[in-house]
């Protein structure tokens, strides 16, 4: 994750939909954690530069959110009950714990099922239309029961620099990685421990 809160929401270093999500609140485990995603119009985005919502439907659901800013709210504040529900889930898994998966089962139950796929850039992405306030909250759970139903379950990492805590599946062939991206964190992270051996030295 980067410092900068614009660019970290277009950094996605999770490779799930869900875990992405998950890492949209920016330092998690610091003392000063910076939200990706502070209202409706910015999850929109945010679902947009992760291509889960097709343009015509981010569209409508801007339109939808300033008629019903109340139904916006809501959603959002779904959305942040689903993250912090998305955390606990995650580090229940890798620390081999009990997972409690009542909300998550009870929010899966009020889901339409999937549509159909269509071409998006060179993806695909559902066919939603826009018509309804949650829309964008669909995709990330229909890839959560897709981690939560595959071997990704027991590949789950989480950021090791300092209070970074984003998540990740780690695909690495013997499950050593330590970053969410070994560009930024990991390069921060070394650079701090090497100040602070050279530091003790003195």
């Amino acid at each position: 994750m980067s410092r900068d809160p614009e660019r970290a929401a277009t950094q996605f270093f999770g490779g799930r939909v869900c875990l992405d999500f998950a890492n949209t609140l920016d330092w998690r485990t610091s003392d000063e954690p910076q939200e990706l995603i502070p209202d409706y119009g910015a999850f929109i985005a945010w679902s947009a530069r992760r291509g889960t919502l097709p343009a015509r439907a981010a569209a409508n659901l801007k339109s939808r959110a300033t008629a019903d800013p109340v139904g916006a709210g809501a959603a959002m504040a779904d959305a942040f009950a689903m993250r912090a529900e998305l955390w606990k889930i995650a580090d229940a898994l890798r620390e081999q714990s009990a997972t409690d998966l009542s909300r998550i089962n009870r929010m899966l139950l009020t889901l339409p099922p999937q549509p159909r796929l269509v071409k998006h850039e060179n993806a695909f992405v559902h066919d939603l239309k826009g018509a309804n306030l949650q829309e964008p909250l669909w995709p990330v759970l229909w890839s959560l029961t897709s981690v939560l139903s595959s071997s990704d379950a027991t590949r789950l990492g989480c950021c090791q620099a300092t209070g970074c805590g984003w998540f990740y599946v780690d695909e690495s062939p013997n499950r050593t990685r330590l970053w969410c991206s070994s560009e930024v964190c990991g390069n921060r992270e070394r650079a701090r421990r090497a100040y602070a051996k050279r530091i003790s030295r003195r």
